[in-house]
């Protein structure tokens, strides 16, 4: 090999983590069943302003590294922009419909409560055949008092011919596994909150199942789910205001506000909802509504941040949400990262729980290299460094070969990324505004992605 330190220089830290990992890493096992080579603990470090970091020893997909940053930075969890410009990287972790639940850009944009999850698959326990809608078991309910409510938990989730359907299953709302069986349901279903008020009022809708209050709102189970009254069943989303006489009233369910003021509540929500004849209903004029529920759009306010209190030491973006981790295709392998602005410079620290060093990590330097320099235009400052922190550092077995083929290329001079310059809005960048001068590589080298 030639002399690093003087060829490549900034990306030597890649290649000398690389033979460290190949040297004195743990054989390990993993999720995907390849195995590892690996060692805890590790750190790169980039400094921008001496070219831009993108590994030479090896041809790099630049192209689907600034279509996947511009769609992470879009918020957007379905993979179709990706896959309409030809980057299909995401392809094996998609749905059918091509979403991939709550994952980096929707977190980083719409921190919250997600609009939909990835539905998980219905499994009945070994031995037990479907009998209702092709996913569940309804052995045991004809007769039951406990029917309708089985029966309308499921038409919810896997019926696609139900009206309901849309807005449960068609958002990834499902049932557990032991709930897919009628006779387990009802068994179980007398051990949670709020059973005596069910016992009271046998009707199926006038006592129902609630799987927010106690759950993340996609998953009907034992752990999520209580019985609460029809009027009470929809979790507030949104303070409402209006006036009377003079006098304002503040309430966020309305079928409890309407029977306070004894007031019809049909086409009383007319007021919020943007009727344009519903100047007043019941005596009652709409003054506001506020959402209880706000989503965070991280990403804008560390911008904010950069730009109006630099020496924030809370200037960080995070995609690691414990809430919604079993509703991701793949839970975020670099879980959050933070801005540091000092003499006029943006600096960027991300840390990663899990790094495939030999596909991944190329990809994941040059692409929040990337972004840190997109986001210093945005705040009119110059790039800094990128400093990339890692956990567990591997090397797949299936990628050993293909590593030591690596290793044994010198490093070319690193290439330099020229960003247009009238761009200043985060997200109006779009691919063209971005153009890499002087990349000098050797070939591809190809491994097997593991799943």
């Amino acid at each position: 090999m030639g002399n690093w330190a003087q060829i490549g220089v900034k990306m030597k830290q890649y290649l000398d983590l690389l033979q460290q990992i190949k040297d004195e890493g743990n054989q390990k096992g993993d999720r995907t069943g390849t195995g590892t080579i690996s060692i805890f603990g590790a750190q790169m470090r980039f400094d921008l302003s001496k070219g831009f970091p993108l590994v030479t020893t090896k041809k790099v997909f630049l192209k689907g590294i600034i279509h996947e940053l511009l769609w992470i930075i879009s918020g957007d969890p379905n993979i179709k922009y990706l896959q309409d410009n030809g980057v299909n990287i995401w392809n094996e972790w998609a749905d059918e419909h091509g979403d991939l639940g709550p994952v980096y850009g929707n977190r980083w944009r719409k921190w919250g409560k997600p609009e939909s999850v990835i539905q998980k698959k219905p499994k009945l326990r070994k031995g037990v055949k479907p009998t209702y809608l092709g996913v569940g078991n309804g052995k045991g309910k004809e007769g039951h008092w406990l029917a309708k409510t089985w029966e309308g938990m499921m038409a919810r989730c896997y019926d696609k011919n139900s009206s309901m359907y849309k807005n449960y299953g068609g958002k990834g709302v499902s049932v557990s596994d032991e709930w897919l069986e009628f006779i387990v349901f009802a068994e179980t279903v007398k051990n949670i909150p709020g059973y005596d008020l069910k016992v009271k009022n046998k009707k199926a809708f006038e006592v129902q199942l609630d799987k927010d209050i106690m759950g993340n709102g996609f998953l009907y189970s034992p752990e999520t789910c209580m019985w609460v009254k029809a009027s009470d069943n929809i979790l507030p989303t949104h303070e409402y205001t209006v006036v009377k006489n003079g006098v304002e009233y503040k309430f966020t369910k309305s079928v409890k506000f309407c029977e306070e003021h004894k007031i019809e509540p049909k086409n009383f929500s007319d007021l919020w909802t943007g009727n344009k004849n519903a100047k007043s209903r019941g005596g009652f004029s709409f003054v506001s509504k506020r959402c209880l529920h706000p989503k965070i759009d991280q990403l804008a306010d560390a911008i904010h941040k950069i730009k109006n209190n630099p020496n924030d030491r809370r200037i960080v973006v995070t995609a690691w949400d414990p809430s919604y981790i079993e509703d991701m295709a793949l839970p975020p392998c670099h879980m959050f990262f933070q801005f540091y602005v000092n003499d006029g410079k943006l600096s960027c620290q991300m840390y990663q729980r899990s790094a495939d060093m030999f596909l991944g990590v190329p990809f994941n330097i040059a692409s929040y290299a990337l972004l840190t320099m997109m986001v210093a235009q945005v705040c009119n400052l110059t790039p800094g460094a990128f400093i990339h922190t890692i956990g567990d550092a591997h090397i797949y077995n299936n990628h050993i070969e293909q590593i030591t083929e690596q290793l044994t290329r010198e490093p070319k001079k690193l290439p330099t990324m020229k960003i247009n310059p009238e761009v200043t809005d985060i997200d109006k960048f779009k691919y063209s505004d971005f153009e890499l001068v002087g990349y000098e590589h050797h070939p591809a080298i190809k491994g097997k992605v593991s799943v």
